[in-house]
Protein backbone atom coordinates (compact mmCIF):
# COMPACT_ATOMS: atom_id res chain seq x y z
CA UNK A 1 0.00 0.00 0.00
CA UNK A 2 3.09 2.21 0.76
CA UNK A 3 4.13 2.26 -2.70
CA UNK A 4 0.54 3.85 -3.65
CA UNK A 5 1.66 7.82 -3.33
CA UNK A 6 -1.94 8.37 -1.97
CA UNK A 7 -2.00 6.05 0.21
CA UNK A 8 1.83 7.44 1.48
CA UNK A 9 1.06 10.70 1.35
CA UNK A 10 -2.06 10.01 3.65
CA UNK A 11 -0.08 8.25 6.33
CA UNK A 12 2.54 10.87 5.66
CA UNK A 13 -0.16 13.40 7.53
CA UNK A 14 -0.47 11.63 10.09
CA UNK A 15 3.24 11.64 10.83
CA UNK A 16 3.36 15.18 10.07
CA UNK A 17 0.39 15.90 12.79
CA UNK A 18 2.79 14.71 15.16
CA UNK A 19 5.49 16.94 14.81
CA UNK A 20 5.26 19.17 17.59
CA UNK A 21 2.37 17.42 19.24
CA UNK A 22 1.44 17.22 22.80
CA UNK A 23 1.75 13.34 24.13
CA UNK A 24 -2.51 13.69 24.24
CA UNK A 25 -2.44 14.78 20.74
CA UNK A 26 -0.08 11.84 19.75
CA UNK A 27 -2.16 9.21 21.61
CA UNK A 28 -5.03 10.48 19.47
CA UNK A 29 -3.10 10.45 16.43
CA UNK A 30 -2.15 6.72 16.87
CA UNK A 31 -5.41 5.77 17.98
CA UNK A 32 -6.88 7.37 14.19
CA UNK A 33 -3.56 5.49 12.72
CA UNK A 34 -5.05 2.76 13.33
CA UNK A 35 -8.76 3.11 12.18
CA UNK A 36 -7.32 4.12 9.06
CA UNK A 37 -4.10 2.90 8.42
CA UNK A 38 -4.24 -0.29 9.84
CA UNK A 39 -8.03 -1.19 9.65
CA UNK A 40 -9.88 1.43 7.73
CA UNK A 41 -12.51 0.53 5.31
CA UNK A 42 -14.35 2.75 2.80
CA UNK A 43 -16.83 2.79 0.15
CA UNK A 44 -16.11 2.37 -3.59
CA UNK A 45 -19.76 2.92 -5.61
CA UNK A 46 -21.83 0.57 -3.40
CA UNK A 47 -19.15 -1.63 -2.19
CA UNK A 48 -17.01 -1.61 0.70
CA UNK A 49 -13.59 -2.03 0.35
CA UNK A 50 -10.36 -2.35 2.43
CA UNK A 51 -7.64 -0.19 2.75
CA UNK A 52 -5.90 -0.85 6.32
CA UNK A 53 -2.56 -2.61 5.78
CA UNK A 54 -3.81 -5.14 9.05
CA UNK A 55 -6.93 -6.07 7.06
CA UNK A 56 -5.33 -6.53 3.74
CA UNK A 57 -2.04 -8.79 5.46
CA UNK A 58 -5.11 -11.33 7.61
CA UNK A 59 -7.50 -13.14 5.44
CA UNK A 60 -9.73 -13.76 8.29
CA UNK A 61 -10.00 -10.17 9.38
CA UNK A 62 -10.66 -8.91 5.92
CA UNK A 63 -13.80 -11.90 6.05
CA UNK A 64 -14.69 -10.78 9.23
CA UNK A 65 -14.89 -7.05 8.90
CA UNK A 66 -16.79 -7.55 5.24
CA UNK A 67 -18.78 -9.58 7.43
CA UNK A 68 -22.43 -8.30 9.83
CA UNK A 69 -20.69 -9.01 13.12
CA UNK A 70 -18.64 -5.55 13.59
CA UNK A 71 -19.28 -1.95 14.08
CA UNK A 72 -19.66 0.11 11.28
CA UNK A 73 -19.04 4.29 11.66
CA UNK A 74 -18.71 6.84 9.13
CA UNK A 75 -14.83 7.41 9.20
CA UNK A 76 -14.09 10.71 11.91
CA UNK A 77 -10.68 11.12 12.85
CA UNK A 78 -12.34 12.96 15.67
CA UNK A 79 -14.18 10.41 16.69
CA UNK A 80 -11.66 7.96 16.18
CA UNK A 81 -8.73 9.39 18.32
CA UNK A 82 -11.09 9.02 20.95
CA UNK A 83 -11.52 5.13 20.79
CA UNK A 84 -9.52 2.54 22.07
CA UNK A 85 -9.09 -0.71 20.26
CA UNK A 86 -8.05 -4.28 21.16
CA UNK A 87 -4.96 -5.69 19.56
CA UNK A 88 -5.23 -9.40 19.83
CA UNK A 89 -8.91 -10.10 18.71
CA UNK A 90 -10.62 -8.92 15.64
CA UNK A 91 -11.97 -5.28 15.79
CA UNK A 92 -15.24 -5.07 16.94
CA UNK A 93 -15.53 -1.53 14.98
CA UNK A 94 -14.46 -0.34 12.11
CA UNK A 95 -14.40 3.32 10.58
CA UNK A 96 -16.07 3.76 6.72
CA UNK A 97 -14.68 6.51 4.67
CA UNK A 98 -17.48 8.15 1.66
CA UNK A 99 -14.37 6.78 -0.71
CA UNK A 100 -10.60 7.06 -0.14
CA UNK A 101 -10.69 11.05 -1.03
CA UNK A 102 -13.01 11.45 1.80
CA UNK A 103 -10.76 9.80 4.36
CA UNK A 104 -7.82 12.21 3.08
CA UNK A 105 -9.62 15.19 3.27
CA UNK A 106 -11.16 14.36 6.40
CA UNK A 107 -7.76 13.27 7.56
CA UNK A 108 -6.24 16.61 6.48
CA UNK A 109 -8.66 18.54 8.19
CA UNK A 110 -8.13 16.50 11.47
CA UNK A 111 -4.12 17.07 11.29
CA UNK A 112 -4.91 21.27 10.47
CA UNK A 113 -7.02 21.16 13.53
CA UNK A 114 -4.68 20.15 16.22
CA UNK A 115 -3.14 23.06 18.30
CA UNK A 116 0.50 22.93 17.72
CA UNK A 117 3.42 25.68 17.97
CA UNK A 118 4.33 25.50 14.74
CA UNK A 119 2.65 24.24 11.06
CA UNK A 120 4.74 21.87 8.74
CA UNK A 121 4.52 20.59 5.32
CA UNK A 122 6.53 17.84 3.44
CA UNK A 123 7.97 19.70 0.74
CA UNK A 124 8.66 16.65 -2.02
CA UNK A 125 10.47 18.69 -4.52
CA UNK A 126 13.30 19.69 -1.90
CA UNK A 127 12.24 16.41 -0.03
CA UNK A 128 12.71 18.48 3.55
CA UNK A 129 9.83 19.78 6.37
CA UNK A 130 8.70 23.46 5.46
CA UNK A 131 8.15 24.94 8.96
CA UNK A 132 6.04 28.12 8.77
CA UNK A 133 8.08 29.95 11.47
CA UNK A 134 11.06 29.87 13.18
CA UNK A 135 12.04 27.84 15.78
CA UNK A 136 14.51 27.93 18.66
CA UNK A 137 16.14 24.69 20.35
CA UNK A 138 16.03 25.22 24.19
CA UNK A 139 19.05 24.10 25.95
CA UNK A 140 17.29 21.64 28.26
CA UNK A 141 19.72 20.87 30.63
CA UNK A 142 21.53 18.47 28.50
CA UNK A 143 25.88 19.06 28.88
CA UNK A 144 27.50 19.55 25.73
CA UNK A 145 30.32 17.78 24.89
Amino acid sequence: MFANPEFAAFSQEIGLASIGATDEQILELARVYWFSVEFGLCMEGSERKAYGAGLLSSFGELEYSMGEEPSLREFDPFDAGKMDYPITTYQPLYYVANSFQDAQERMRAYAQSLKRPFGVRYNSITSSLDIDRDITVQDEGIPSK
